[in-house]
């Protein structure tokens, strides 16, 4: 069985979060913020975790930062958590955008 999520964000509206330390430490871990030199990458991972949630079924039932985006040597995204999944992200202009595929 597959499961799939997407999520779409504009980069502007997390630019305006990110510069609150709160948001930050709500939704990203410390790895993804030393990961991160842009709002683009922000935003990505940010529609990468809403992407998972939506996937999982599961709703926003804790904080986003409880879900771990790294990236493997060869730049790809990956959820430690999951291993049986896949994320993309991409973006253009002023969006952001991400798609997750979990399968059993």
């Amino acid at each position: 069985m597959f499961k799939i999520g997407t999520d779409i964000i504009q980069i502007s509206r997390i630019e305006k979060s990110i510069k609150k330390q709160s948001f930050l430490n709500c939704v990203y871990t410390e790895n993804e913020r030393e990961y991160c030199k842009s709002p683009q990458n922000y935003a990505g991972l940010f529609a990468a975790k809403e992407a998972l949630v939506k996937a999982l079924g599961i709703g926003i039932d804790r904080q986003l930062n409880s879900y771990e985006v790294l990236h493997k040597d060869s730049g790809e995204p990956y959820f430690p958590q999951f291993e049986n999944s896949s994320v993309s992200i991409s973006h253009d202009g002023d969006y952001a955008i991400a798609a997750v595929i979990i399968w059993e």
